[in-house]
């Protein structure tokens, strides 16, 4: 019967209305040869709105247990500012769900393509954390002061969901590369 269509339709067309929406944005993913997921997001109401990720499953030792983690190898979303990055994060703490991470998930919170606006502030509201006390609480006073902190005030730092207990015999986060960059030119 479905040869007899002339469509080129496996199914034959929908008769009537469909009443499903769409839901606002849509995810695509895609698994590379290197198992690595990218992940777009796309609004179907506004083609400007979008973002992009790519992730990949790890494992983290966090005061020597080892657990199985998505690691977030880049996050970005445009515009800026419109709660993106935030559905973003809820669909890789879905994801991890789906990749027998519980959840877990972390990334390199990294000042140097925002140099005005680090993103640690966005991280540390959405519930994650560093692992060291001091620099959780000077996010945390940026955060009550309302103030954007800058290249400046954060290096580049891993932070992690759902928050970490403080790290034992933690090595300092090492240097942004623009923070090292400037540092040699001086």
């Amino acid at each position: 019967m479905i040869e007899k269509l002339g469509h080129g339709l496996k199914y034959p067309p929908l008769k009537g209305k469909v009443n499903k929406k769409l839901p606002e944005y849509l995810f695509w993913e895609h698994k590379d040869c290197f198992d690595t997921w990218d992940i777009t997001m796309f609004s179907t109401k506004d083609t400007s709105k979008y973002g992009k990720m790519s992730l990949i499953k790890t494992t983290q030792s966090i005061n020597n247990k080892t657990k199985p983690y998505i690691l977030v190898l880049m996050l970005m979303s445009k515009p800026r500012k419109q709660g993106l990055g935030t559905k973003m994060l809820d669909y890789v703490q879905n994801f991890s769900r789906r990749n027998g991470c519980e959840g877990r998930f972390y990334l390199c919170a990294d000042p140097q393509f925002t140099p005005k606006e680090a993103p640690h502030i966005f991280y540390r509201k959405y519930g994650m954390n560093t692992g060291e006390p001091e620099t959780d609480k000077k996010i945390d006073m940026f955060i009550k002061q309302d103030k954007n902190g800058t290249i400046e005030d954060f290096p580049h730092q891993k932070m992690y969901f759902p928050p970490i207990p403080p790290q034992e015999n933690q090595q300092p986060a090492p240097k942004s590369l623009w923070q090292l960059l400037k540092k040699f030119f001086n």
